[in-house]
């Protein structure tokens, strides 16, 4: 139980340190774009991506500290 406090309290802190440096790499965007009619238009957004990436670092960091720093 203790293990699996620490590595969520990890988690919690690499994550917003790792989504802090993504949006610094990748600028978060939002444009209205019109749709394959052209009738209709909607937001894009890469706000997926950041946090994709930002997760996926979050979880190699954390594990890494985990298995290093019992």
């Amino acid at each position: 139980m203790e293990a699996a406090a620490t590595f969520l309290l990890l988690f919690i802190i690499y994550f917003l340190g790792c989504l802090a440096i993504v949006q610094l790499a990748i600028r978060p965007m939002k444009r209205l774009v019109n749709d394959s009619s052209g009738n209709s238009k909607h937001w894009e957004t890469n706000y997926s991506k950041i946090l994709l990436v930002s997760l996926l670092l979050t979880l190699i960091t954390t594990t890494i500290a985990f298995i290093a720093f019992p």
